[in-house]
This record gives C-alpha cells, structure tokens and sequence, in this order.
C-alpha cells in the first residue's frame, strides 16, 4: 500500500518530461492517474499500467477551459472521484523581451498561468464537496526570479502561478482541500534540451551547489509527497527544487 493508494491522480503536461515523471511516481505509490496532453499521452498511460495502476488518457490543451472541463468530467465518470490535481503543462519561447510577439506573450500565459486557473476551477467543486484535495501547481525557479533562458513571458507565467498558490491558500483555508507549489530549477527534460546546448546544461550544473541538473524524477518525487497525507500541514508552501541554485 503506497502513500497514494485509492486516490485519484489528474496530471497535465503528462507525456514527457516532469508531467511523465510524475504520473509514475504517484502510480508507484498506488494512485490511478488521468493523464492529459496536447496528444494523448499514449506511452505514458503504458507505463502507469504496466506499473498495475489504471490511467485514463485523454487529449487536453489546457488553455481551453472546454478541454479542461471536459477532461475532469471525463475523470469524475470514470474514477467517481478527484483527489489531487497536478497543474504542469507549460510552454516557452527563448526570446528576449523586445522579441515577444503578442501572440507568443499570450500563448505562454495562456497555458502557464490561465491553464492552471482553469484546472482548478474544474476540479475544485468536486474537491469542496468531498472537503479534501490536494493541489500542486508546477512554477519554477523562474518563478523566484528573472530566467533569460525562456524570457519574459515565461518568467511572469511562473511569478503568477507563485501568487496563484498563496492566494489559494488563503481562500481554501478550512476547506479541507489544500494547495502547494514546486518550483524546480534547471530539469533534465527535452524542454530544456530543445534550447541550450550541452555546454549551456554543463555551465548551469556548475552553477549548482549540488553540481547537476534535476532529474524529473527529483521533481516527480516532491510531487508526490506534496499529493498524499505526508503533506497534511503544508498549505501555500513554495517548494524549491534547485539543488541549491538561487
């Protein structure tokens, strides 16, 4: 029995990268995960079944509320319950600020912070009505200050989903369903590989007082632990997972 047997795990972002990661780490700890993504998230659903767990994958961009409801309600009629949602899908554009079009600028904040918005309002009723849940919003150390790697859209989606947390906090405190932040720093993922090279990665690891990138696994495993009952006093937490680096 893991820290997250019976519960019921939705992760956006789900194919690749911290969102992959994380439907596993949850499915080793007994969750059954919904799984959704620009594509379905075939090979991650996969693996979580293979892990023995159930997963329901679906398509979801999460800067359509439409999508986003529709895949919770998806959730809700298959697993009859929602107890932790895993705000992750992200998008960025390597440009410096006089680069930013109007459309990139209203993407990343489309899908960073509007997307969350909308994960929460779909699955909060839900949440309210069992009065338990726990939600973790994927923020970076963008998110603590300014990352010339993904620019300044980037960095204001990740500010915002910081404040999103505290506010939450604040506004869901005594209802039972609790809200956490991580805030990783430089991942090994195909996102950060796609726009630096491996001189720029070795660079950024020594900047690092642990000396190496995270893993999304480093990541995932906070996740988890912020989803089940080990977590049952942290609320408006910002969780920093940086090996180090401010």
């Amino acid at each position: 029995m893991g820290r997250l047997a019976g519960h019921v795990v939705l992760i956006t972002g789900a194919a690749r990268g911290i969102g992959r990661a994380a439907a596993l780490a949850c499915a080793a700890e007994g969750a059954c995960i919904v799984a959704g993504d620009l594509e379905v998230p075939a090979a991650t659903a996969d693996a979580v079944r293979a892990a023995g767990q159930a997963c329901l994958a679906a398509v979801a961009d999460v800067s359509r509320r439409d999508q986003v409801q529709g895949l919770v309600e998806h959730a809700l009629r298959d697993f009859g319950r929602i107890d932790v949602v895993v705000s992750n899908a992200a998008v960025g554009f390597p440009e410096p600020v006089l680069e930013i079009t109007e459309e990139h600028w209203d993407r990343v904040l489309a899908v960073n912070l509007r997307g969350a918005l909308f994960c929460v309002q779909a699955a909060l009723p839900s949440m309210l009505a069992c009065r338990r849940g726990s939600i973790v919003l994927i923020s970076s150390i963008a998110g603590r200050r300014s990352s010339l790697v993904n620019g300044a859209h980037y960095t204001c989606s990740k500010y915002g989903l910081v404040g999103l947390t505290r506010h939450l906090a604040v506004e869901l405190a005594g209802t039972g369903v609790r809200v956490n932040c991580v805030c990783p720093g430089p991942v090994e993922t195909s996102f950060v590989t796609a726009y630096t090279t491996a001189e720029e990665r070795a660079a950024m690891a020594q900047r690092t007082p642990l000396r190496s990138l995270a893993t999304p696994e480093d990541v995932a495993d906070v996740v988890a632990f912020l989803a089940g009952a080990g977590a049952r006093h942290m609320h408006g937490a910002i969780v920093d997972v940086n090996g180090g680096l401010y």
